[in-house]
């Protein structure tokens, strides 16, 4: 087997490539700027004490057929794991750019799993596509089945990642294509650069290295929160599957208020400063979701939230030369 990991040294994509080459497969990471990314990179895999001779860097635009297509008939590729994408402040900046490798990029990809009869394509698509409040569902947990009206969606980000999911649902229908998704809820951990939820990044990481952190939102808010370490891990599980009972999955895996993210915080560093922002909008997300579909599915078992915390701290910590947080 010889994956392909688009988005390669992002945030998720390099959790990816350091589990799979952790479980001895080739892979072949790509990203649309390399030299911006490829220290980091590498110092994140030696700082996990992960070999890399398994692994292949490249520079890759995804909406480029013809280097997609070089990729493939090179390098073998057998799965692909999708990571690649343009979040919501690039969007904004630059429409055309997204839109190339949101729709277009996602779209190569999708026709390469039929071209090249690959054996599985997985990618992560968002919680967002719910729309921007739980007030939409009242107060259960939203399943797959879940919809809203493109009235209800604040993102364009969303949007297109609603996109990709109907297209890869028509190769799946037509073409019998392998491709599945996650929904992913709020994804935390350290690492994260250019996003609009650069809080969750500092909410534990901040704490971590003894530095105050201001949440921009009511301490009675609450969001639905995966591990990133686990988001990777279900990607890398659905991909390997060979018979999925589903096409989409939720992969949120538990539900805390502001405060409560506070209290485990303090169990963890008692001294940590935490503030909100008692005037400030909700976090335009759902709450809850029901993510039994792929519990049902794998084996897996995502971490609990305060284990997903301490996880996120120390490695903070850690890149940091601070001990680990027992």
């Amino acid at each position: 087997m010889v994956f392909l990991v688009t988005g390669g040294t992002g945030f998720i994509g390099k959790r990816v490539v350091r589990q799979l080459l952790n479980k001895n497969f080739e892979v072949i990471a790509s990203d649309i700027n390399i030299d911006n990314e490829k220290d980091s990179f590498y110092n994140y895999l030696d700082l996990k004490k992960q070999n890399h001779n398994k692994l292949n860097l490249i520079e890759f635009n995804i909406k480029s057929k013809s280097e997609l297509k070089n990729i493939l008939e090179t390098k073998k590729i057998t799965h692909i794991i999708a990571c690649g994408y343009q979040m919501s402040n690039l969007i904004d900046n630059n429409p055309v750019k997204g839109a190339e490798i949101n729709i277009v990029g996602m779209t190569n990809l999708f026709q390469s799993v039929v071209d090249y009869n690959l054996k599985k394509m997985v990618f992560p698509s968002s919680q967002s596509v719910y729309g921007d409040s739980q007030k939409l569902y009242g107060d259960k947990q939203v399943r797959e089945t879940d919809y809203c009206g493109l009235q209800h969606q604040l993102f364009t980000y969303a949007v297109m990642k609603l996109l990709n999911e109907f297209m890869a649902e028509k190769y799946v229908k037509k073409h019998k294509a392998k491709i599945a998704c996650t929904r992913p809820s709020v994804v935390f951990g350290f690492g994260r650069k250019r996003s609009s939820l650069m809080w969750a990044e500092e909410f534990a990481t901040n704490p971590a290295l003894g530095k105050p952190v201001h949440l921009p939102f009511p301490k009675e808010n609450k969001d639905n929160y995966i591990y990133v370490e686990d988001c990777a891990e279900q990607l890398i599980q659905l991909a390997l599957k060979d018979n999925l009972n589903h096409f989409v999955y939720n992969t949120g895996s538990e539900t805390a208020s502001g405060i409560q993210i506070k209290n485990i915080i303090k169990e963890l560093v008692p001294n940590a400063i935490i503030s909100f922002d008692e005037k400030g909008s909700p976090t335009p997300f759902i709450d809850d979701q029901d993510d039994s579909r792929i519990r049902n599915e794998l084996s897996f078992v995502p971490k609990s939230l305060k284990e997903g915390i301490r996880a996120h701290m120390n490695e903070a910590r850690l890149s940091n030369g601070l001990n680990v947080i027992e």
